[in-house]
């Protein structure tokens, strides 16, 4: 199977390519920077999409950094206009691939204090919620070809390089990885290891709209600092204030850190997914080597 991934240089990207490899898939990734084995974004044409079977699309900036006026149009021009080119590419082809696994997020959702969230729940407010309806429906018109479509809303990815573990380990070693504000709000995660295998079970099965990629276990964030203290042996009850949170990070870190959001993967768990990291203290003790 020919398989076109876009933000195949990413955390997942990358993961998920190199699994598509050893499975014996080709892979193409699409880049700005003519990487080996990519194509450029002016190469993806519909004559090109005639011989791809699969697109997975990626693409988007990453959200960290303080949400100034400008980043914020980075983030939304990044994943929409991507988005339109993959999926216009897709609808004017001849031969159009038969599933697009499009790139979304759980900030669909919105802070939702302890409501627990399944694919069929309603989208929340704010600038999250927004963009994550915008770049699910810039995907849309594929489903006109036929075209199967697959709405993949990422939680917090858990990986030993890169990604939200990096910065919550060295913050945690450094003896200040503590409950933030309250510590109540939930936290959905999942480890790489299982957002690749969820991936491809969407890839290899009809399953097609929203699919929450998370473990059926999300915890509260207080929790989730001191199991990842116990994990590293480092204690974890220094709090940090919601307010110092907001004034050091603005936006961006109330919507990360402090928003509540408690994910159940109901399409990934009817359609016989099973989780091999489905408990937080096991995944952490497995990513991490300890």
């Amino acid at each position: 199977m020919k398989v076109l991934v876009t933000g195949a240089s990413g955390l997942i990207g990358s993961a998920l390519s190199s699994e598509l490899g050893v499975r014996g898939h080709e892979v193409i990734g699409v880049s700005r920077s003519h990487a080996s084995g990519s194509i450029g974004w002016h190469q993806m044409t519909p004559e090109f999409m005639e011989n791809v079977d699969a697109v997975v699309n990626l693409a988007g900036e990453t959200i960290g950094g303080r949400w100034t006026q400008a980043k914020k149009r980075l983030l939304v021009d990044s994943r929409l206009e991507t988005t339109k080119l993959v999926a216009a590419a897709i609808g004017e082809s001849s031969n159009p691939p038969s599933v697009l696994i499009q790139a979304s997020a759980s900030g669909y959702y919105g802070d939702r204090g302890d409501e627990v969230l399944d694919e069929s729940s309603s989208k929340g407010s704010g600038f999250l919620a927004d963009l994550c309806q915008q770049w699910e429906t810039a995907a849309t018109p594929v489903e006109k070809v036929n075209t199967r479509l697959a709405l993949t809303r990422f939680s917090v990815v858990l990986a030993d390089e890169g990604g939200a573990l990096g910065r919550l380990r060295t913050v945690t070693r450094l003896g200040i990885g503590g409950p933030l504000a309250s510590g109540q709000q939930w936290w959905s995660w999942i480890s790489l290891h299982d957002t690749i295998r969820a991936l491809l079970h969407v890839l290899d099965t009809e399953i097609s709209g929203p699919v929450n990629i998370a473990s059926p276990q999300p915890q509260r964030q207080r929790m989730f600092a001191r199991t990842l203290g116990k994990v590293l042996h480092r204690p974890s009850m220094m709090p940090a204030p919601g307010i110092a949170i907001k004034t050091a990070l603005g936006e961006m870190g109330t919507r990360l850190l402090l928003d509540s959001t408690r994910l159940q993967p109901s399409v990934l768990i009817a359609n016989q997914f099973k989780f091999t990291d489905d408990e937080l203290d096991g995944a952490l003790r497995r990513i991490l080597n300890t």
